[in-house]
């Protein structure tokens, strides 16, 4: 029995996903405490990339570092003292809180986990849900939750277009709250709409500050969530209320954002949100388990699929995720 892992093996400037490849690890042992998981599928995150791509994110260090945020497995082996879970069943490793940040990713077959990171999953929930279900939903039931918005007023967000993007409209829309949505091609537009998006704004071809005045009447959004960051933060915090909340969440451009001095003095507030602070409290956890297990089951969040690759052809599955209107989220099987 061997255990694949796709590994940064060195670092190759200007191309750092040359540095990976596909090497055969040791099946981890089931340490007191520990539950290993063999992990069966796995969806492709920006994050799992910008781990390795960008200095410092993630600390990679080449020769040992395994990508992966998230994925769903089952239980290869438990450990002494372990008694919540058992062989066989159907877990989510919740590998952010302490694995991710060390390059122990679900980018391998096999990954081990203290037992209580591990949630069984119900049989209501399928592979393709389970595989994506804490980066983009936790984060989008987060952030929303967080900026405290009331029922009729306006969220702006950002790169609209993605997974993430539409779980927040759908999520939105069930809260009551409408949505601007910023996307960077026109033809995505009348897509979001149909999905339930109530304002989509190109911001190749229109100027958002002037047409979230007109959609709001002169009120501006009440909150906005960022993943671009870089110039488009000036935008998006130039269109929020008097002391609203902007929360950036993504570095889709870069690790700068630029903010005007003037919304500074209108009390609007910019802050980073990042889910591996909020995951790494149980009590927060435990929010996200019951709340978006359930927003699941209701398909009030759903899956967006879109094509699957054996993780050893991680490097197809990478141009695949990247490529402009792919589909749906890029996974890896094993």
């Amino acid at each position: 029995m061997s255990n694949r892992a796709v590994v940064l093996q060195k670092l190759v400037p200007n191309n750092p996903d040359a540095g990976l490849a596909l090497v055969t690890k040791p099946v981890p042992k089931a340490e007191p405490g520990q539950v290993v998981v063999r992990i069966i599928l796995r969806a492709l995150n920006p994050t799992d990339l910008l781990s390795y791509r960008v200095p410092g994110y993630a600390h990679a260090k080449p020769g040992s570092f395994t990508p992966g945020s998230e994925g769903v497995g089952i239980v290869h082996d438990v450990g002494e003292g372990v008694t919540t879970v058992v062989k066989g069943q159907r877990v989510v490793p919740f590998v952010q809180v302490e694995n991710f940040g060390k390059g122990d990713g679900t980018w391998q077959d096999y990954v081990s986990v203290r037992a209580d990171l591990v949630w069984v999953v119900p049989d209501s929930i399928s592979d393709v849900a389970a595989a994506q279900f804490v980066i983009n939903p936790w984060t989008v039931h987060g952030m929303l939750s967080d900026l405290k918005i009331p029922k009729g007023e306006y969220v702006l967000q950002t790169a609209a277009g993605s997974t993430l993007g539409r779980q927040l409209i759908k999520l939105a829309k069930h809260w009551g709250i409408k949505t601007i949505n910023l996307v960077r091609r026109k033809e995505q537009k009348a897509e979001l709409k149909a999905l339930g998006a109530d304002e989509v704004i190109s911001t190749s071809d229109e100027d958002v500050a002037t047409r979230v005045k007109e959609i709001t009447g002169g009120k501006l959004a009440y909150g906005a969530l960022d993943a671009v960051a870089g110039e488009l933060t000036k935008q998006v915090c130039a269109s929020v209320r008097d002391g609203g909340q902007v929360f950036i969440y993504g570095i889709l451009s870069g690790w700068e954002a630029t903010v005007g001095v003037g919304d500074l003095f209108r009390g609007v507030h910019l802050t980073a949100w990042y889910l591996y602070r909020e995951i790494s409290i149980p009590e927060r956890r435990k929010v996200f388990i019951n709340d978006v297990s359930k927003l699941i089951e209701d398909k009030i969040i759903e899956p967006l699929v879109g094509e699957t690759y054996d993780l050893a052809d991680f490097q197809l599955a990478i141009k695949k995720s990247e490529e402009v209107g792919r589909g749906g989220k890029v996974f890896l099987k094993s």
